[in-house]
């Protein structure tokens, strides 16, 4: 017999993948993209998250300069804003009227949910603004409040 042929009793050589190995893939390729979903829905969440955040902040900002420049009618900024987005913007309106209108409509218009309340105590001027997180996260709603003296102690 010749040594270069192969014996009937020894073991076959292995041709291609067997099904097992395939459907060990496949969990593996599946696991990998649920995993890559996963993130990139908490990307979205957090990135809504801070977006509107951000919005907070600049709608509190833009109110509290208007503050500053209205020092004379610090205390009547005093307010709560809640409830649906008026269809129109409120127009020609006297000044303090006018700043108080249009964060309102800031708060309720461009926040979901968006509410806010202002105090104003011995020249700190307090603003606090809420909004709905539930389209985001099942958690209850996010706030912003900042605290800042604009007029002097008396």
């Amino acid at each position: 017999m010749p040594a270069n042929h192969s014996s009937a009793c020894g073991p076959p050589a292995q041709r291609g993948f067997s099904l097992l190995e395939v459907l060990v893939a496949l969990l593996l390729t599946t696991l990998g993209v649920f995993g890559a979903i996963g993130l990139q829905l908490n990307a979205l969440r957090f990135s809504a998250d801070s977006a509107h955040r951000a919005q907070a902040l600049l709608i509190t900002n833009d109110l509290l300069e208007r503050m500053r420049a209205n020092r004379g009618a610090l205390p009547l900024y005093a307010m709560a804003a809640s409830g649906d987005c008026p269809e129109q913007a409120a127009e020609n309106l006297p000044l303090l009227q006018q700043d108080r209108a249009d964060f309102a409509r800031a708060v309720t218009c461009q926040l979901p949910g968006g509410e806010a309340r202002v105090t104003v105590d011995q020249g700190v001027a307090r603003v606090l603004v809420s909004w709905s997180q539930a389209r985001i996260s099942e958690q209850g709603p996010a706030r912003l409040q900042l605290d800042v003296r604009i007029g002097e102690q008396p």
